[in-house]
């Protein structure tokens, strides 16, 4: 005899399934209120705030990096020159074949972080880093120290990128603008404060002292990536909620990835390393797109402005001033208020600008039009303040003169940069994700 279920139980069973494909919310792990599958968004970020903050300080101080080697020892080029028997320009070659390799070295890295995740290309990055301040700090042959200049821009300068992909991996447009500022603040204030630290160690010791320091921070920050950074690439760890392995699990946990992970049971699969194709031509073919072309000249004009500025700067206040290392170093600090003010202030101001067109337009907002809104005037004054800072320091008018036209300029050309990198970073993924 073949027995039939009832319809009552059919609809049990019914019952059950549906129930299987219910998910937990969001707001509390512990205690979290079922409601259907269907009803629940997944948020850009599972990151909790704090998370989120740690990975946006992480990538401005991997950022601060390559900016800060490549300025901690211009107080000491008049040692450098005497100890190898080479003039200043010589000298100040090494700095030149520094921000070349600086150049360059992301097109590399760049492309690895996004094919193997940004937790262990940037933990490399710093290991090349480190090796390469360990030779520097031995280094007594000019051609060495050439090398190694070489070698420790490729280490350091691919966090910039990396950082920035970092944070557009964890942040909404609404909130980019105010994190962007912060990472802006990292790649600006390591030009203003590497000279000061630079002109006190080239007083106290020689310059090989300069290179030991960043042995120890480059190892110890490296060593804290490691233990702490988590894994953010999207396409390995998605919004965050998926569960990392190996390598891109972090030794010690900065949030119980496992209960959060409960809230997003759509998105709990591990994930699977899927190598792409690698395209180290791609960030030579966005110069190809007229929008990036456009935005990245925009962005590197008050970027080479600022390195001019901050590079000969030493050079000037010594001829013209009579100062000392640690006093010329100290007039940097002009330089990394302007940059650390103008950092903050532009973010908050993007963000305030995109909350107003997005109250007024909704989703029909002008991204580009919110971002570059103020940007012309800004290019106006940072130019104006730099003309100034130039025709003070050529006629040798007093010391705060000057320091207060590097204060003005470099507060406006922070505001220049910040405000095309918050959108030149979006249009480079688009086209990213494009090809």
């Amino acid at each position: 005899m073949r027995l039939h279920p009832r319809d009552d139980d059919a609809q049990i069973t019914q019952s059950i399934t549906s129930k299987e494909k219910e998910t937990r919310c969001e707001n509390d792990v512990e205690k979290c209120a079922v409601i259907p599958a269907s009803h629940v968004d997944a948020p850009y970020s599972a990151f909790p705030q704090r998370v989120r903050l740690f990975i946006v300080f992480t990538a401005s101080a991997s950022a601060f990096m390559s900016p800060f080697a490549i300025n901690i020892y211009m107080p000491a080029v008049p040692d450098i020159s005497e100890h190898l028997s080479i003039s200043s320009a010589e000298a100040l070659l090494s700095v030149t074949m520094y921000m070349i390799f600086q150049g360059l070295s992301p097109s590399i890295w760049a492309p690895l972080s996004d094919t193997y995740g940004r937790r262990p290309i940037l933990v490399c990055t710093f290991l090349v880093f480190l090796i390469a301040n360990l030779g520097l700090s031995f280094a007594n042959t000019y051609w060495l120290l050439l090398v190694l200049r070489m070698l420790q821009a490729c280490g350091a300068s691919s966090a910039i990128a990396i950082g920035a992909g970092c944070i557009s991996d964890v942040s909404e447009q609404k909130e980019r603008g105010s994190y962007m500022g912060f990472f802006q603040f990292g790649t600006l204030l390591g030009p203003s404060i590497g000279p000061v630290v630079g002109g006190f160690m080239a007083q106290a010791w020689d310059w090989h002292a300069v290179f030991f320091f960043l042995s120890a921070f480059g190892g110890v920050y490296m060593f804290f990536l490691f233990l702490m950074l988590p894994e953010s690439l999207r396409a390995l760890v998605g919004n965050g909620a998926k569960i990392p392995i190996s390598v891109w699990r972090t030794v010690i946990p900065l949030w119980d990835i496992k209960k959060a992970s409960l809230c997003h049971e759509f998105m709990t699969m591990p994930p699977k390393l899927h190598i792409r194709t690698m395209g180290f031509d791609l960030p030579w073919r966005m110069y190809l797109q007229p929008d990036i072309a456009m935005m990245i000249a925009s962005y590197a004009i008050p970027f080479g402005a600022f390195t001019v500025m901050s590079s000969t700067l030493s050079p000037i206040l010594f001829d013209n001033y009579n100062l000392k290392p640690w006093e010329m170093g100290l007039c940097f600090l002009a330089i990394g208020c302007g940059s650390a003010i103008g950092s903050i202030a532009v973010g908050y101001l993007l963000d305030y600008e995109y909350a107003r067109e997005r109250h007024i337009h909704g989703d029909n907002i002008n991204l580009h039009k919110v971002r570059l809104k103020y940007m012309p005037y800004f290019n106006v004054l940072f130019c104006l303040f730099f003309l100034a800072n130039g025709w003070l320091l050529d006629y040798t008018i007093h010391l705060a003169a000057p320091l207060i036209m590097q204060f003005l300029g470099t507060f406006f050309d922070t505001l220049t940069s910040a405000s095309v990198a918050a959108i030149m970073y979006y249009n480079c993924m688009c086209v990213h994700f494009t090809d």
